[in-house]
């Protein structure tokens, strides 16, 4: 269940990304409500993610699937690829590259929404099918996780701002 609620945090943190620190970073930056707007779209990737669930099932992760599962490789992969738009972000100014901006966000988002697709089929592989009351508790496990990555990850985003203004 450790497990279960480390990925459910991994999986929480990118919304508090995307959304609030997105959010007031653009304000801070000076862009009109409606930029900040637009930008918020990016959050509609997470309706869709079904769309590609089955093609994730299918794709292997050169080299790490053999290595890690296939699961494991995909998480490892979009972590990779979420940090490195993080690391481009920082180097950003919105109000001179807003679509650069919005597009590294739109990355994200689709990477955290494949992201939560895989953890939610890593977390129901771990548990065995006939466990109900497991399968329920490690739902009740991977919310709970959600919800503290997404609130360590507010903390954090904002102790970092504060340090850096």
């Amino acid at each position: 269940m450790a497990r279960i609620l480390l990925l459910g945090m991994i999986s929480g943190f990118p919304w508090v990304l995307i959304g609030s620190s997105l959010s007031l970073w653009l304000k801070e930056d000076g862009l009109s409500r409606s930029a900040i707007g637009w930008a918020g779209l990016i959050f509609g990737v997470y309706a869709f993610n079904f769309l590609w669930a089955p093609l994730i099932d299918r794709l292997r992760v050169p080299v790490l699937t053999d290595r890690l599962g296939h699961r494991k490789a995909w998480i490892i992969t979009l972590q990779a690829v979420i940090l490195a738009c993080l690391l481009l972000w920082s180097t950003i100014d919105p109000t001179t590259s807003l679509a650069l901006v919005i597009g590294a966000g739109l990355i994200i988002a689709i990477c955290s929404a494949t992201q939560d697709i895989t953890i939610d089929a890593l977390r129901i592989e771990q548990i065995d099918k006939d466990d109900a009351r497991g399968m329920a508790a490690a739902a009740a496990v991977a919310g709970v996780g959600w919800g503290t990555g997404y609130k360590n990850g507010r903390g954090v985003t904002r102790r970092a701002l504060l340090f850096l203004s």
